[in-house]
């Protein structure tokens, strides 16, 4: 059991996490989610360095892996880092962020893993899939307050869409009862104020009367503006949802592309370091086609998209390429002037792109050398997303944002015209972007939705078959020396062609 009290955690003197009381019970999984920034990795060391505070159980904590070994893949380095820190039995085990770069089959293994250990286990983790598979609650920092939902992470979007959807209709209905009550307080101030004006048929003007029946109509009119007043100041004010602004990319230099082929590799050998990884590679790719590359860690993916695009990088195509390593940002310069540096988009566009990921209003002003690595990677995608790129590589995007900009990027790219070619651990990501996909394997790269050639020799049997079959058919009701023949001779093509 861990019990969280009264804990208050602030960086550089602003709160981002308070938390009056949560108790959990033991053998439960949590998935922990918020933005980056939100405070999930300090929630997490407070758990270890005050531990005592809130359990008297032994607490392992898996941090979120730095360094990886430039002779393994980034899966294989995390799978060995995972093993290491699971090795040792506790009642608490936290991990952050453990599937960045691993792959379908060892985020399989970790789960496994996990669902043996009879323990307490909070996750901090933007793989939505695996969080489906293995949390039985999701903790969501929103506002700097825990807040605690039942179910894996489905049911807390079915829930979180659910709270936004009721928010928006009661700040409609807040609306329009506002707009009624401030017309109806204008027109009964405005009737108030012409009740005892009446009509003077000698002088053709209005007049005023003061008569006690006038007076009397003037006062009940105002005691019901007033009324009203009363009801619009009581009103309870509702505050306007945050709505997420659509970007519009411009298709123009892709609709020239039309359906051409624009990638075309014909029966290559790819290698690395002198090493073939991939043999007799062939991939055509189109103008407008969104595509995703699978495979086990160390099968050669990023290799791949090297590959592609150095074959490509001084062709007449404008290919933009993201990869971890990438450092193309100009830390003296701000966010915005970074993007718009090789945008052909104006500024309200850019800032709706970056605002879908969580950088708003003066932020954009930042300059690069202050925010942080996650906000950088944020940055650097959204500079390629508002270049004039025709093609998008993208090598495992995701690894540093979290959960709601995943969507986000999601969002944007599903609607991004170009060709995009993807390497993802994100199951859900690619497969919601992606509408083919090729997996290595076994050295060679494959579209399991491509039927397999067809074989010339089965397409013959099955017709020698058919007409056999009439043969016999016809035998049967009378034996010809023609049919003899005829039943001879496609016996022996059979033979001939089972014999090849």
């Amino acid at each position: 059991m861990m019990n969280l009290n009264d804990i208050n955690l602030e960086i550089n003197g602003e709160t981002i996490i308070s938390i009056d009381n949560i108790t959990v019970q033991d053998q439960k999984t949590i998935g922990l989610i918020g933005r980056n920034g939100s405070g999930k990795t300090t929630l997490m060391e407070h758990m270890v360095n005050s531990g005592t505070l809130h359990t008297d159980q032994r607490i392992t904590y898996i941090p979120q892996l730095k360094n990886s070994d430039f002779h393994k893949s980034g899966g294989e380095t995390t799978k060995v880092y995972l093993q290491e820190g699971l090795k040792n039995s506790a009642g608490i085990i936290l991990l952050d962020e453990p599937t960045t770069h691993l792959d379908d089959t060892n985020a399989t293994w970790l789960r496994d893993e996990l669902n043996q250990k009879k323990a307490l286990k909070i996750i901090a983790s933007h793989d939505r899939d695996f969080l489906d598979k293995i949390a039985d609650e999701i903790w969501a920092i929103e506002d700097t307050k825990v807040v605690i939902y039942p179910g894996n992470y489905s049911h807390y979007k079915e829930i979180d869409e659910h709270n936004r959807q009721r928010a928006k209709l009661e700040y409609d209905k807040y609306v329009r009862e506002k707009q009624h009550l401030e017309k109806a307080v204008e027109s009964k101030s405005r009737q108030a104020a012409l009740a005892n004006r009446v009509y003077d048929k000698e002088t053709k003007k209005y007049v005023t009367k003061e008569t006690p029946y006038f007076n009397k109509m003037q006062k009940k009119l105002d005691k019901v503006r007033t009324g009203m007043e009363t009801r619009l100041n009581q009103l309870e004010e509702k505050e306007k949802p945050e709505e997420e602004k659509e970007v519009i990319f411009y298709t123009q230099d892709i609709e020239k592309l039309g359906g051409k082929t624009i990638i075309r590799l014909e029966r290559e050998n790819i290698a690395r370091e002198n090493r073939v990884l991939l043999k007799d590679v062939s991939l055509y790719l189109k103008a407008t086609d969104k595509v995703s590359i699978t495979g086990k860690n160390g099968s050669g993916k990023t290799t791949l998209l090297n590959y592609i695009y150095d074959k490509y990088q001084d062709s007449n195509l404008a290919i933009g390429y993201f990869y971890q390593q990438l450092e193309s940002l100009n830390l003296n310069s701000s966010i915005l002037e970074n993007i718009q540096s090789s945008s052909n988009y104006n500024e309200t566009t850019v800032r709706t792109a970056l605002a879908r990921l969580n950088i708003k209003a003066d932020e954009v002003h930042k300059k690069v050398s202050v925010i942080s690595g996650g906000e950088r990677v944020k940055v650097q995608l959204v500079k390629l997303l508002m270049s004039d790129s025709q093609v998008l590589i993208l090598d495992e995007p995701t690894n540093f944002l979290d959960v709601h900009s995943i969507e986000a990027l999601e969002e944007m790219l599903k609607s991004y015209p170009g060709l995009i070619i993807l390497v993802s651990h994100d199951k859900r990501f690619r497969e919601s972007i992606s509408e083919t996909s090729y997996n290595i394997e076994n050295q060679q790269l494959i579209n399991p939705d491509t039927p397999p050639p067809r074989n010339p020799s089965k397409d013959e049997l099955l017709v020698l078959e058919t007409q056999i079959t009439r043969v016999l058919s016809d035998l049967s009701e009378g034996s010809t020396p023609e049919l003899e023949d005829e039943f001879q001779r496609l016996i022996k093509q059979k033979n001939d062609i089972n014999h090849r």
